[in-house]
């Protein structure tokens, strides 16, 4: 499990960035006289310089860049085309939903999302390739992992549209974001502890095959 010291100051530059900079920004546009929609269509927009900074100074682009592309391209979509500023708060929700459902399906495939994902965050194919073809745990853990980001990624997602319909509009403003914001820390959170506590069992199964 990550440390307290060493996660802290990571939930707070999550809370600052994607919550509190584009929710300030949404604020000081809409007290300046912008509509609902293009305020929220420019704080989104605020994750959009940060991948650029990002690019700017690594040369390269990520998937989470990737996805905040997306992000705020179906944003800019979906104000045009409603021009409801609740409906341009539940963009986020629908990426977050497609993903879950990903998840769901991949569970009836040969191997889950979450095997991919550690793979390329590992960067060694040949040493998951073993691993889920040697351990049981390893290909237990994988499944369970992608079932519980599945429930969290669906729960989450109907959470902030129910958020973004039913409560005033400043609040769902603040109150969305920080929702995403909390699910994905909390499961990247149990991800890791999950992870740590079935490793010596796969560490042994391999160990057992490579005897």
């Amino acid at each position: 499990m990550v440390s307290r010291g060493s996660s802290l100051p990571r939930v707070g530059k999550v809370v600052l960035v994607d919550v509190g900079l584009p929710y300030a920004v949404y604020l000081a546009l809409s007290r300046l006289g912008v509509s609902p929609v293009l305020a929220l269509v420019v704080a989104g927009g605020v994750s959009l310089v940060r991948v650029a900074v990002g690019y700017v100074a690594e040369r390269t682009v990520s998937a989470l860049s990737v996805l905040v592309l997306v992000r705020f391209g179906l944003g800019v979509l979906l104000g045009l085309l409603s021009g409801d500023a609740r409906v341009v708060l539940i963009k986020d929700s629908l990426v977050t939903a497609s993903v879950g459902l990903a998840a769901l399906v991949s569970l009836f495939l040969a191997r889950p999302l979450t095997y991919y994902i550690r793979r390329d965050f590992n960067g060694d194919r040949n040493a998951g390739e073993e691993s889920w073809t040697h351990s049981t745990e390893f290909r237990r853990t994988n499944r369970v992992t992608t079932g519980a980001w599945t429930a969290g990624l669906l729960a989450e997602s109907a959470a902030r549209i129910g958020v973004a319909f039913w409560t005033p509009l400043d609040i769902a403003t603040l109150a969305c974001p920080a929702i995403g914001a909390c699910s994905i820390l909390v499961l990247i959170a149990w991800t890791q502890w999950y992870g740590h506590a079935a490793r010596p069992t796969v560490d042994a199964e391999l160990a057992a095959v490579r005897s």
